[in-house]
């Protein structure tokens, strides 16, 4: 049995020593007879687990399978997200007597996570009753509590959530009460339901946490009509929160409590407070707003900044002419006239926005101003569709004013943008040059440089790109570099100059060791083509080796002399309140909840330059299947030590590069003809490996696919009942992701860079950019006109090619 995967599951006992019943039951229990396989082929072969995307395993193995193989079995399906499959294999062990009581609690567990609700009331029970003395009946209290929420019935589950809190106090207790007060919330008890929110707010819980807990209670309490209770929550939040946005919102939140409660004067006093601490953005304008409701007269000026903040363009139009026609020339501030000229042009009046520019520049020669007025002549030019008229203002500028280095040189970078998109590239090229010549320190200099060197390549102007290139490795450090060096290479190989190329890539890989442009830099050095596979792919690891390997060059990397194993939990980690309570959650199945606590621990680590605490949590935090929060401490280990991945030992390495649920993910992958590692490197980007990662736009599951998407790939599949809430399950987070990456794929003929661009902004824009690119991939990379996509895809790119040098073969 492998010695490191007993070792992380021995690291769960150590870690729940303090009060601790018990890991996440839905991940292995630390004993060696049910260790589940985080980056390897599980003990059964995948194809009995796993059959295909639609077609859930068998969840009843042979009559002769053991009790312990059974409930690794189980463990899998649940860890993998068949919680009915994994249910029901857990029900075949309630018989087993030596695993009955685990059974149950694991049956309950993957019941909650299905839904079925009586199921899980039903094995919780069977705990309860027959294992009364076990550590995890009262851990079954808090899960049945939950189930009774689930079922409505909200008396039991308070009474379960109490006796939880009588067993197990001092733990999670702000949790417990904050269910018990939801309960009673649903059966009208308003009083008893807001001492117990009370109660959860004065029990112990994270500042996140705790924040969103009291804008919960902020909200109950308006829509109860307690206004001022209301206005107590947000002051309270507005006492320990620093971040500036969210304090804006609270604080007006907190005043429009003021105000619907009656409370006039204060509530008015508050909305002046907020309009004038956070004047000039969008929610000074709705505090504004909100005083011209109740008729408190605003100064124009603050007016109409903050209605430009929130796209108000005709307000702040009028706000502004009031400011001017009631103000004294001299006393009028020049960025009035240049947001003036912005409101206009919203609006689409661009001869008067134009006369307001111009008024910046005959008055206000010394202000800051004037240099912004000089470029937005020129972009109001352009966006009226006159581009000719918009280079010669911007050239006219550089010429001018060469002293306003700033202004300057963005002037020069825009004719030199608008003479390329005209495809007039000698005129393009002869302005990137000139910026690099006057500005060489301009941030905009060497993005000049490279849309000129990218000109020069499509047109095969070899030469000019050559020396183009060779400037931007004088000028740039890091990436850029790097990109440059890659083009040298690439160039000298055009030239058949292989020892000029392989100085170029060498030189691209050291500038930036784990980036896009060094992994690009090796593919060419090994004659790899992109994404290219090798002849096989290993997932396992000698992990006994690996972790010595990984102490030494702890102790060796940071000076560390202590005794011992380095990777155990240090008695302060063991005791800290946040590693108690996120053990505690996980064991009551608020993986959420648990995984702000973990974070919590990961980020003090990392704050405090503590790397041994980092390596230890990293390790700690994989044996409790934290998956994403392991990788964010291996990555903070690894950037600490100040060397690139490759250069770590091979366990950190994989632990930041991990290849977890590949046992979902081959069989999806052999289905569609996908490489089942650029499908490791595209969950690496998308959710660091977070089944329940969600993004702004609805994005849900391993592979982050939005709402729209997933509905119509369900179409595709003809996937029985299908809820948006089933992509946190890996499995069909996997299918779905598995499927649109295959069909983005299929547009392209395979390749794999364009298709990666098309999952991530749709095949259309992919679809001009690989047009305007010829098929070459390093100048499809510069043809994308979204940064996040370009990045995109080079972390992808670089994460696959770490993946290939980790796990990769050369035998098949």
């Amino acid at each position: 049995m492998n010695r490191l995967r007993l070792l992380l599951l021995t690291i769960g006992i150590c870690a729940a020593a303090c009060n601790v019943a018990r890991q996440d039951p839905s991940l292995p229990t630390p004993d060696e007879n049910n260790i589940i396989y985080v980056t390897a082929t599980p003990v059964f072969a995948v194809a009995q687990l796993v059959s295909t995307a639609t077609d859930a395993p068998t969840a009843a193995p042979a009559p002769t399978i053991s009790a312990s193989d059974l409930m690794r079995a189980a463990d899998r399906l649940t860890l993998n997200g068949y919680y009915d499959e994994g249910a029901d294999a857990y029900a075949r062990l309630l018989d087993q007597g030596d695993e009955r009581a685990r059974a149950a609690l694991r049956l309950g567990q993957a019941s909650l996570r299905a839904g079925d609700f009586q199921r899980a009331l039903d094995a919780f029970t069977l705990l309860i009753r027959d294992y009364p003395a076990q550590p995890e009946a009262a851990q079954a209290y808090f899960l049945r509590g939950d189930a009774r929420l689930g079922l409505g019935q909200y008396a039991a589950a308070i009474q379960d959530l109490r006796q939880y809190l009588a067993l197990r106090p001092g733990l999670i207790d702000s949790y417990a009460h904050e269910r018990i007060a939801d309960a009673q919330l649903a059966q009208g008890q308003n009083d008893q339901a807001m001492n117990s929110y009370a109660q959860a707010i004065n029990a112990k819980r994270s500042l996140v946490p705790l924040l969103a807990l009291r804008e919960k209670l902020a909200g109950i309490a308006q829509r109860q009509g307690r206004h001022a209770d209301a206005v107590a929550q947000y002051d309270a939040i507005l006492a320990v929160a620093r971040n500036r946005p969210y304090r804006a919102s609270m604080a007006f939140e907190a005043a429009e409590a003021a105000l619907e409660g009656g409370s006039l004067a204060a509530g008015l006093e508050r909305m002046r407070a907020v309009s004038q601490q956070y004047a000039g953005t969008a929610i000074a304008w709705q505090a504004l707003e909100s005083l011209a409701e109740h008729e408190q007269a605003a100064d124009p000026l603050a007016l109409a900044r903050a209605a430009m903040a929130a796209g108000q363009y005709q307000a702040a139009l009028e706000a502004f002419n009031r400011v001017i026609s009631g103000s004294d020339l001299s006393e009028i501030p020049a960025d009035v006239y240049l947001s003036l000229g912005r409101a206009y042009r919203q609006l689409g009046n661009a001869a008067a926005a134009s006369n307001a520019f111009q008024t910046v520049i005959n008055r206000y020669p010394e202000d800051p101003a004037f240099g912004e007025a000089l470029l937005e002549l020129g972009r109001t030019r352009f966006l009226a569709g006159d581009s000719p008229a918009a280079i010669e203002r911007y050239l006219a500028i550089a010429d001018a004013y060469p002293q306003l280095e700033s202004t300057a040189a963005v002037a020069l970078w825009r004719a030199g943008y608008l003479y390329g998109t005209n495809d007039e590239t000698a005129l393009s090229r002869q302005v990137f040059l000139r910026l690099a010549e006057q500005y060489p320190a301009h941030s905009y200099t060497t993005n000049g440089l490279f849309i000129a060197a990218s000109a020069a390549i499509r047109d095969e102007e070899w030469r000019i790109a050559q020396d183009i290139y060779t400037r931007i490795a004088e000028l740039a450090g890091g990436e850029d570099q790097a990109a440059a060096y890659l083009w040298l290479g690439r160039l000298a190989l055009e030239r058949e100059d292989e020892a000029e190329a392989g100085l170029a890539f060498e030189r691209a890989i050291a500038a930036a060791p784990d980036s896009y442009f060094a992994a690009r830099a090796a593919d060419f050095r090994l004659g790899n083509a992109p994404f290219q596979p090798p002849a096989a792919w290993q997932f396992e690891l000698d992990e006994a080796a690996a972790l010595a390997e990984a102490e030494a060059w702890m102790r060796e990397r940071f000076a560390i002399d202590a005794p011992g194993d380095l990777w155990r939990l240090s008695d302060a980690l063991m005791a800290d309140p946040r590693m108690i309570r996120a053990q505690e959650l996980l064991a009551v199945n608020a993986h959420a909840e648990a995984a702000v606590e973990f974070e919590a621990l990961v980020d003090a680590a990392r704050d405090s330059a503590d790397a041994l605490g980092s390596y230890r949590l990293a390790i700690a935090l994989l044996g409790l299947g934290m998956y994403r929060e392991s990788i964010i401490a291996a990555a903070d280990l690894i950037i600490a030590s100040g060397q690139g991945t490759m250069n770590a030992p091979a366990l950190l390495a994989q632990m930041r590069f991990p290849a977890y649920y590949i046992d979902v993910i081959l069989p999806e992958a052999a289905a569609r003809g996908i490489d089942p590692v650029l499908m490791l490197a595209l969950i690496r980007q998308e959710s660091l490996f977070n089944t329940l990662a969600t993004a702004a736009a609805g994005e849900k599951g391993l592979m982050q696919v939005i709402p729209p998407t997933a509905q119509y790939i369900a179409e595709q599949l003809n996937w029985p009942d299908y809820q948006h809430s089933q992509l946190f399950q890996p499995y069909i987070g996997v299918a779905f992701g598995a499927y649109y990456l295959d069909e983005q794929l299929g547009r392209f003929s395979r390749d794999a860079i364009p298709a990666l661009a098309a999952y991530n902004a749709g095949p259309g824009r992919a679809y001009d950019w690989y047009a305007l690119a010829g098929g070459d991939p390093d100048l499809f990379m510069t043809t994308i006109t979204i940064d996040s996509t370009r990045l995109y895809i080079r972390y992808i790119y670089r994460n696959y090619n770490i993946y290939r040098a980790l796990y990769g073969r050369q035998q098949a």
